[in-house]
């Protein structure tokens, strides 16, 4: 039995559908409000993997996943350090990837900021599929994986930092994914996600819940099937089993 606990706060709008794809893939997901948690900071021990989903986290009021990052970084922490040191997992998908960044969990796990994820150049709303690359086999959640293609639906997805953190991040083959062809948000490098050091943390962009099924690919009708994002869901459960 895995235990994934879907992290959600006001404004997170893709719970439901990575639940979904979590059982799909096995696990037992449980749906649990930032609020809670922090009035009971041991709650993760009952989990073996923490999703934080996407959507607009207190409507990004400050920036993109701003406040939760704000919250997890002051009141949560030491669990969430303590629970990849015991061998557990962190998925954060487009949201959520803006917030562990943000608190500080990746890719360091230091609490520091290294990364900003800014509005892409043309300031716009990007929705659309697109290819991505796997840069690094030390991601648990990206095994037997070498290329996918996946949805974006973001504004803020402009991954920046400097030239010195990009080096630390290509040597220790921290950078997890790559854009393809069109590189909608701007990226440097083209980086679409990264992971930690152990390969237990894995944040991105695209959204592997909306790709669980054949049919899920916008060229299905001219035999390309999708589904593969669910391998990173199967990947996770399977970890534990």
């Amino acid at each position: 039995m895995v235990k994934v606990m879907i992290l959600r706060g006001p404004g997170t709008n893709c719970d439901i559908e990575t639940s979904f794809a979590v059982e799909k893939a096995g696990g037992i997901p449980e749906s649990i409000y930032i609020k809670r948690w922090i009035e009971k900071p041991n709650l993760i021990k009952d989990y073996q993997i923490l999703i934080i989903p996407g959507g607009f986290t207190y409507g990004d009021d400050l920036g993109a996943g701003k406040v939760m990052a704000f919250e997890i970084g002051n009141f949560l922490f030491e669990e969430l350090n303590t629970f990849v040191e015991n061998g557990n997992l962190i998925l954060g998908i487009c949201n959520g990837f803006q917030i562990l960044i943000k608190s500080g969990i990746l890719p360091f796990r230091d609490k520091k900021q290294y990364l900003s994820l800014a509005t892409n150049k043309k300031g716009l709303f990007r929705d659309q599929w697109v290819k991505l690359r796997v840069e690094t086999n030390k991601s648990i959640f990206l095994r037997d994986i070498t290329h996918i293609d996946l949805p974006i639906a973001n504004a803020e997805g402009r991954i920046v930092t400097d030239e010195k953190i990009r080096e630390i991040l290509w040597n220790n083959s921290l950078v997890a994914l790559t854009y393809e062809g069109e590189n909608p948000s701007d990226s440097q490098d083209r980086i679409a996600g990264i992971i930690d050091k152990s390969g237990r943390i894995l944040g991105l962009m695209p959204h592997p819940e909306r790709n669980i099924f054949p049919h899920h690919h916008p060229g299905y009708k001219r035999g390309i099937l999708g589904g593969k994002g669910l391998k990173i869901f199967q990947n996770s459960v399977a970890y534990f089993k």
